[in-house]
C-alpha cells in the first residue's frame, strides 16, 4: 500500500477490504484525495501537491501521491459509474433540469434527481447531497424533440418521474411538453426564483424612472471609479441573467441615499468627515433624491420576491401555496408589490391544481445552479475552457462518497469506459481544436532559437 499518510495504514484484512484491483491505492486514501477536490476547492495540481506535503509531514518522502491525471480519472470513473446505474428505478422520482454551456457550441443537460420521499422528510431546504445526477447530455445541438428523448431514456433507466423542475427554458419547456405526451401523469413545475424574477422583471420595466435610474447609475459610476469617492461607486450591471440581480443597484441605492442624508446632515465620525466631504458627496449622489420614493417602492418589490421564494425554498409546492402567498401581501405598502404577489400566486396556484394532497414538491432549482457552478470549478480547475469529459466529475460532488462506494465503482468503471463515453460525446473538444490549429508558425519557431537552452545547474 502506498500511504497518503501514516494514520491511513490498516491492518491486512481491512486493506484487502479497501483494496482496488489495478490501483496501488486503497479507496480510504482515494476518497480523501477526492474530498479535497470536492469540499476543500482545491484544483488537481494542489491537491497533489497537498497530499506529498501531507506525506512529508508525516515522515514520509512526498512521493506517495497520485499525479493529477489519475486523481482526475478518478473523478470521473465514479461520476460515468453513478449515472450509469440500473439499480435506481423508483416510482416517485422528482427531475430537476438544467443546461450549461462554456466555450464552444457543446451544451449539456443536467438532470439530478430526489424522490418525494426523501424530500418531504428533509424539514430543510435541500443540498447537493440529498440528489442524485442521473443524466449528461451534451449535444451539439438542443431542443424540444432532444430533450424529450433525453428525458425518455432517462425514464427507462431510472423510472417515470411524478413531476419534473426548470426554470422553463425555451428547449426545456418544449422538451418537457413533448415528454409529458408520453407520460402526462408526470407534473411541469415552474423554478420559483424564475417565475418571480420574470414578474420583477416585467414591473420595474414597465415603470420608466427605473431605466432613467439605472443610466444614471451608469453615470455616476464613471464620475466616482477614480475619484476618492470610489468606494461609493454604484455596481456594476449583471451582463447574463440582469434580471435577477437588480437588486443589487436598488440596495445601492437606498444605501446611498442615507449616506447622502447623513453627509447632509453632519450624523457622519470623525473619519467619515474626513473622507466625505459634503460638496463632493452633494455632487455625485445629490440625483438619488428625486428616486427617494422610487426606490422604496422598487426595494419592497425585490424583498417581496425574496419572501416568496423564500416560503417555497423552505416549504416547496404544495396546495396551499398560493394562499400562503398571498398572506405576504399582508405586511406590503405599495402597489406594484401587490401586484407581484397576485400574478405569482396565480401562476402558483394554476400549477399547484395538480399536486396530491397533503405533501409537498421541490420548487427552486438552485441547488442544480449551485452544482453547476461548482461543476464549472472543477472544468477550470482541470485546465479546460470548454465542456470536456470531466464534466462526469459532477456527478461525483452530489454524492455522499464511501469507500465502500468508491471501491464498487472504480472496480466496476475502468478508464477504457470513460475513453468511449468522452469519445462519443466530446469527439473533438476545444482545446483539442486549439491546439491543433493554434500551432506555432515558422516564424515562430525561428525567434525560439534566440532564446538560449537551459542548461542544468552546476
Amino acid at each position: 500500500m502506498i500511504p497518503i499518510h501514516r494514520s491511513l495504514q490498516t491492518s491486512l484484512p481491512q486493506a484487502e477490504t479497501l483494496r482496488i484491483p489495478g490501483s496501488p491505492f486503497n479507496a480510504l486514501e482515494i476518497l480523501l484525495l477526492i474530498r479535497l477536490v470536492i469540499e476543500g476547492a482545491l484544483s488537481l495540481r494542489a491537491t497533489t501537491r497537498a497530499g506529498c506535503i501531507i506525506d512529508q509531514h508525516d515522515g514520509g518522502t512526498g512521493l506517495d501521491g497520485p499525479c493529477q491525471t489519475t486523481i482526475q480519472n478518478y473523478l470521473m470513473r465514479i461520476g460515468l459509474y453513478l449515472i450509469s446505474r440500473v439499480d435506481q428505478v423508483r416510482s416517485d422520482w422528482v427531475w430537476l433540469l438544467d443546461h450549461t454551456v462554456a466555450a464552444g457550441s457543446t451544451k449539456c443537460l443536467i438532470v439530478m434527481a430526489i424522490s418525494l420521499e426523501q424530500f418531504r422528510r428533509l424539514g430543510r431546504p435541500p443540498v447537493h447531497q440529498d440528489f442524485t445526477v442521473i443524466g449528461l447530455f451534451p449535444v451539439e445541438t438542443s431542443n424540444g424533440e432532444v430533450v424529450a428523448g433525453q428525458l425518455q431514456s432517462l425514464a427507462e433507466q431510472f423510472g417515470t418521474p411524478v413531476a419534473t423542475l426548470s426554470d422553463r427554458g425555451s428547449d426545456l419547456k418544449k422538451g418537457v411538453e413533448n415528454f409529458r405526451e408520453r407520460q402526462p401523469q408526470t407534473l411541469a413545475l415552474y423554478d420559483i426564483v424564475h417565475l418571480v424574477c420574470r414578474f420583477i422583471k416585467a414591473i420595474l420595466e414597465a415603470d420608466p424612472r427605473f431605466d432613467l435610474f439605472r443610466k444614471a447609475c451608469c453615470r455616476c459610476a464613471n464620475f466616482l471609479r477614480q475619484s476618492p469617492l470610489a468606494h461609493l461607486k454604484p455596481p456594476t450591471p449583471k451582463t447574463k441573467a440582469r434580471y435577477m440581480n437588480f437588486d443589487r443597484e436598488i440596495r445601492w441605492g437606498m444605501r446611498a441615499l442615507a449616506i447622502l442624508d447623513r453627509v447632509v446632515g453632519g450624523a457622519l465620525n470623525d473619519r467619515q468627515c474626513h473622507r466625505l466631504p459634503k460638496l463632493p458627496v452633494e455632487e455625485r449622489l445629490g440625483w438619488l433624491r428625486e428616486f427617494r420614493e422610487s426606490i422604496s417602492t422598487w426595494m419592497e418589490v425585490i424583498w417581496t420576491g425574496k419572501a416568496i421564494t423564500e416560503l417555497i425554498r423552505r416549504e416547496g409546492y404544495h396546495r396551499e401555496t398560493a394562499s400562503r402567498i398571498q398572506a405576504i401581501g399582508d405586511s406590503v405598502q405599495y402597489a406594484p408589490s401587490r401586484t407581484l404577489i397576485d400574478r405569482v400566486s396565480v401562476e402558483v396556484h394554476q400549477m399547484c391544481r395538480g399536486l396530491d394532497e397533503g405533501g409537498s414538491y421541490p420548487g427552486s432549482t438552485e441547488v442544480l445552479e449551485s452544482l453547476i457552478g461548482r461543476g464549472k470549478r472543477l472544468l477550470h480547475s482541470g485546465g479546460h475552457c470548454g465542456l470536456t469529459g470531466y464534466i462526469l466529475s459532477m456527478a461525483t460532488a452530489t454524492t455522499e462518497l464511501t469507500t465502500d462506494l468508491v471501491r464498487r465503482a472504480l472496480t466496476a468503471c475502468r478508464i477504457k469506459h470513460v475513453q468511449k463515453w468522452v469519445k462519443k460525446h466530446f469527439p473533438e473538444p476545444v482545446h483539442t481544436k486549439r491546439k491543433n490549429d493554434l500551432v506555432p508558425t515558422q516564424e515562430e519557431q525561428n525567434l525560439r532559437k534566440l532564446v538560449a537552452d537551459p542548461t542544468p545547474n552546476s
